[in-house]
């Protein structure tokens, strides 16, 4: 669930890259990720969690003296993990210095810093002083993220690398699923080659414009597709969830187990469904 639904999500990742150590493993040693060390670390910490039989487990914000200074449910939202994330570095404030290596950044090396960090108003000010190609991607990236379609568009316009052109594809398109303007997304997506790194993406808002659109068989055969073609990466995790989340007819927490409900082939994924299958 995690990787699919909060760690699926771009301001996590970065920010977890930037000032977290991400770690994850089973509780049982015996897991297909046991690590008996991480078990008695966490354990020592959170003795309920060494019992035979545990519920699952929160996501800790731990020190490296074992220490829990922050938590999220396990089933709790991009949202709500973001602001957990935040609140751990807000609190612990050693946590969120800045590298040496970091405070020489300029231009768009510093703004991309500060994207990682979330500070998008911060890293707009500095686009806005620099000039090429990159800079007007990352501007308009930006711009994207803030929701300010139209300037976005007038950033994307200044972008004639070729090699940054179906990345301007992609970002362009989250204007028509903010819209709610699902024929629109799925003719601009439908052209990302398989080489592109941001293939897997396309893929999958093309594949919930089907789901928008009523063709929802054609939508799971889509993303089953994409699923068998590609690595696994935050995009097809979030697509297996999309896919289970229509193939599970009952609607219950945690999908079923029978063949064919995950193209990944797990059991299933707990909370609550994908929320990008709610109506716009």
């Amino acid at each position: 669930m995690l990787r699919a639904g909060p760690f699926s999500d771009e301001r996590i990742v970065r920010l977890a890259n930037r000032r977290f150590v991400p770690f994850f493993f089973d509780l049982d040693s015996g897991g297909a990720v046991g690590d008996k060390d991480a078990r008695a670390f966490v354990v020592k910490a959170r003795k309920n969690l060494g019992g035979g039989s545990v519920s699952t487990p929160p996501i800790l914000f731990m020190n490296a003296d074992g220490e829990v200074l922050g938590e999220a449910d396990n089933y709790a939202t991009a949202d709500q993990v973001y602001a957990a994330m935040k609140k751990v570095l807000e609190k612990h404030p050693d946590f969120a210095k800045e590298s040496d290596a970091e405070t020489k950044l300029t231009g768009l090396g510093r703004a991309e810093l500060l994207v990682d960090l979330g500070d998008l108003g911060g890293a707009r000010t500095v686009l806005e002083k620099e000039t090429g190609a990159k800079a007007a991607y990352a501007l308009g990236r930006v711009l994207r993220m803030q929701k300010e379609f139209d300037a976005a568009d007038k950033a994307f316009e200044k972008v004639d690398d070729k090699d940054l052109a179906d990345d301007v594809v992609v970002e362009k398109a989250y204007r028509h699923w903010a819209a709610g303007d699902f024929e629109k997304l799925r003719d601009a997506l439908k052209d990302v080659p398989k080489e592109s790194n941001r293939w897997t993406e396309a893929r999958y808002y093309g594949g919930l414009a089907l789901y928008h659109l009523g063709e929802k068989e054609k939508a799971c055969d889509f993303w089953k597709e994409t699923i068998k073609a590609s690595k696994q990466d935050a995009w097809v995790y979030r697509t297996d969830w999309a896919y289970c989340g229509v193939k599970d007819k009952a609607g219950g927490s945690f999908s079923s187990d029978k063949k064919g409900s995950s193209c990944l082939g797990r059991i299933g994924y707990m909370g609550a469904k994908n929320p990008d299958l709610k109506k716009k």
